[in-house]
């Protein structure tokens, strides 16, 4: 699976969890009154499912992000090496992939 749509599955469960997370708010607000134990439900379920759900999505994604960014970075590193005479062809590949690998 290619790296990109790792970042958007995060980000999608990201998204999910902070909708859940304002379905339980709103849920607590309309049970309050009238129904004590299904307001207490949807709290419990909105601050153990939706919160860790969506701080973990948004972590993972912002790490792929970057470190798909960094991967780039290399490689564009590497080519200059090259370009200068630093690293050889084969050198050149066999560094390049190694960083794809990752």
């Amino acid at each position: 699976m290619s790296r990109k749509i790792k970042i958007l599955k995060m980000k999608v469960m990201s998204i999910i969890g902070i909708s859940w997370f304002s379905l339980s708010l709103i849920c607590i607000a309309g049970f309050i009154n009238s129904d004590m134990e299904a307001a207490v439900g949807w709290g419990i379920l909105g601050m153990l499912y939706a919160i860790p759900y969506s701080i973990v999505g948004l972590v993972k994604s912002n790490n792929a992000s970057k470190k798909e960014t960094n991967v780039t970075q290399e490689l564009i590193k590497l080519a200059e090496l090259k370009e200068k005479g630093v690293l050889t062809e084969d050198e050149f590949q066999a560094k390049k992939i190694d960083l794809l690998k990752m």
